[in-house]
């Protein structure tokens, strides 16, 4: 199931979609969709919790955002465990958030090693609800112009004749995405 319906949409243009925008909403919906969990590093639906492996050798451990983080652990190449952290011995960051993107190991740095920090979370910013709002509103921002594109279009007339001609300036309707996941 996707985040933004057609009537999603048809509220933000304030109009109905013609024929040919509802055919071809799903496809656009899809592939921006497809574009924002690429740019964020997470999902944007709600799924089941996943192992995600990184790079240890730091104290504050960057991870994609997530919610529930319910095990984190060393692993050795063979992605067997070798040791689960207790609750007491890691913190989840930002602690006052819903959304997390960093996990500090409170009794130093993480032992240096490639793929050696497994991480079981919901890779997924679905239970944020303000992220979530968001992101739902930068994707329509981006649906609309899609379909109202008139933003980087002048006209010119002069003595009854008249250009059209696509301006060099864009606006670029994820800026609110790249500015609420500044590390992407």
């Amino acid at each position: 199931m996707a985040l933004i319906s057609s009537a999603d949409l048809e509220a933000k243009l304030g109009r109905s979609l013609t024929a040919d925008e509802l055919l071809a909403f799903p496809t656009l919906n899809n592939a921006l969709q497809s574009q924002v969990e690429k740019i964020i590093g997470s999902n944007i639906e709600s799924v089941s919790p996943s192992v995600r492996y990184y790079d240890g050798g730091v104290q504050h451990l960057k991870i994609d955002p997530c919610t529930a983080i319910t095990a984190v652990k060393y692993v050795d190449d063979d992605t067997l465990v070798e040791y689960t952290f207790l609750d007491g011995d890691i913190t989840k960051e930002p602690v006052n958030r819903t959304l997390k993107t960093m996990i500090r190991n409170r009794d130093g740095r993480f032992v240096l090693g490639m793929n050696n920090v497994s991480v079981t979370a919901k890779f997924s910013i679905y239970d944020d609800t303000d992220t979530v709002n968001i992101v739902k509103n930068a994707m329509l921002d981006a649906l609309s112009a899609e379909i109202d594109s008139s933003d980087n279009i002048k006209s010119e007339s002069i003595e009854g004749y008249s250009v059209t001609f696509e301006s060099t300036q864009s606006k670029n309707a994820l800026d609110q995405i790249t500015y609420l996941f500044p590390e992407v």
